[in-house]
């Protein structure tokens, strides 16, 4: 017998930026290198690499909202289902669908912000 397909939800660039302003609790983990977060990330994006999320899986958490982002939503895609396979509500994590090339072209460069 098969295992079902993990069932992924993407969330518009849209939809995060209204959820943004709103003041929604979440976090929205920027998987790109440091200097590319540096360079410029979505307001109030944490960043861990990709490569790190298995040894820092618990530092996100399972009661709030965890949005994963990356260049263009096909790794974050695959962070997301890392985390239902690892007992996370599938309803509380979800992928930026089109990454933050899908923000830029949504939401103008001059939404990235920089620490």
């Amino acid at each position: 017998m098969s295992e079902e397909p993990i069932e992924i939800n993407e969330v518009t660039p849209k939809e995060l930026m209204a959820r943004i302003n709103n003041g929604d609790e979440m976090v929205v983990v920027d998987m790109r290198q440091p200097w590319e977060h540096q360079a410029g990330h979505i307001p109030g994006a944490v960043n861990i690499f990709i490569q790190e999320i298995p040894q820092r899986i618990n530092e996100l958490p399972k009661d709030k909202d965890v949005i994963f982002q990356c260049w263009h939503g096909n790794t974050s895609m695959q962070a997301t289902a890392f985390l239902i396979q690892n007992g996370w509500d599938k309803d509380r994590v979800s992928s930026l669908s089109g990454g933050i090339a899908g923000w830029v072209e949504s939401q103008g460069q001059t939404s990235l912000v920089q620490d």
